[in-house]
């Protein structure tokens, strides 16, 4: 009766996938394979018929492994989100298969190409992102991309720079960077370029108030829902509105009115809306007017303002 066969096929990957876990596919040779099962070469060849056979299968587990990681994540709330997450959780829990799944070489002539070979869940991510976020296909397309961008230079941070972020770190930088690509997609063609960072401090300049507001849009249900489906504000809703203002920049109508004393209570309501950051296109919705009127509004808020500071600084001079 012939003896059993101890090594399987199955014996063989575990020991190598364990190898590649401990220090990389570039370790993954006869010798330490051989090592770490306790057998000769012959029981890897004859399995495998070489060691990049055994690489191969490495590398199909790997990436096995990774997708059946990532495919738990769209069960988080946002569902996308979650996705993002757990490309990260599984880039920081497995940095050498990660590595393995990034490194194998496929066919990509761009970034999109790319990220469609080594990530794949497109038509899963867009879907969720639609439902999610009430974008369009060709927006939640081109969210989707950014999105992966972005988890993969946290990932390539975390794996090859060796800096040690926890899960909610990651999750936190994210988070942010979503928030920040919606405000830039939901500003619309023609406003986009305006949302980028330029210099300066503070709502006109700084990235950072962008993602403090979609922060506080997260937190406050009215601010919310404004931004996600812009319509007429009624004025009992201002008071919330200007609540907002105050918490968040301690400005307040009557600081405005003691500063500005020209403004009108029109004006007011388009500067609530520029710290707010909503575009033109939505304050023309949550102010009953044309965009043509808001872009009007907002000159004539800007000059009123240029002019009450002039004479502020003359009289202190």
């Amino acid at each position: 009766m012939a003896r059993p066969i101890s090594v399987t096929k199955e014996k063989i990957l575990t020991a190598a996938i364990d190898v590649v876990r401990k220090d990389g596919a570039s370790s993954l040779t006869a010798r330490s394979l051989t090592s770490a099962l306790g057998c000769g070469a012959n029981a890897i060849f004859s399995a495998y018929g070489s060691m990049e056979g055994v690489l191969c299968a490495v590398r199909t587990e790997a990436h096995r492994l990774f997708r059946e990681r990532i495919s738990e994540g769209f069960s988080l709330n946002p569902p996308f989100k979650g996705f993002g997450l757990a490309l990260l959780w599984f880039a920081m829990d497995e940095p050498q298969l990660y590595k393995t799944v990034m490194e194998e070489k496929k066919s990509a002539v761009s970034i999109e190409d790319y990220i469609d070979a080594h990530i794949g869940f497109k038509e899963e991510s867009v879907a969720a992102i639609e439902q999610s976020f009430c974008l369009q296909a060709e927006d939640a397309e081109m969210l989707y991309y950014q999105m992966v961008i972005v988890a993969l230079g946290i990932a390539h941070i975390c794996v090859e720079g060796g800096v040690p972020l926890s899960i909610t770190q990651a999750s936190e930088i994210f988070g942010k960077n979503m928030r920040a690509f919606l405000m830039v997609i939901r500003a619309g063609g023609d406003e986009r370029e305006s949302f980028m960072p330029t210099k300066g401090t503070g709502p006109e300049g700084n990235v950072s108030s962008y993602l403090l507001m979609h922060t506080l849009a997260s937190q406050n249900h009215l601010l919310q829902e404004l931004h996600a489906n812009p319509r007429y504000v009624q004025d009992s809703e201002w008071a919330e509105l200007e609540r907002v203002l105050r918490n968040s920049f301690s400005l307040t109508p009557e600081y405005l009115r003691e500063r500005h004393p020209n403004l009108t209570r029109g004006d007011i309501r388009i500067f609530i809306l520029l710290h707010l950051h909503f575009t033109v296109a939505e304050q023309a919705l949550l102010l009953g007017i044309s965009p043509a009127s808001v872009t009007k509004a907002r000159q004539r808020l800007k000059g009123k303002m240029d002019e009450s500071t002039n004479i502020l600084c003359q009289s202190s001079s």
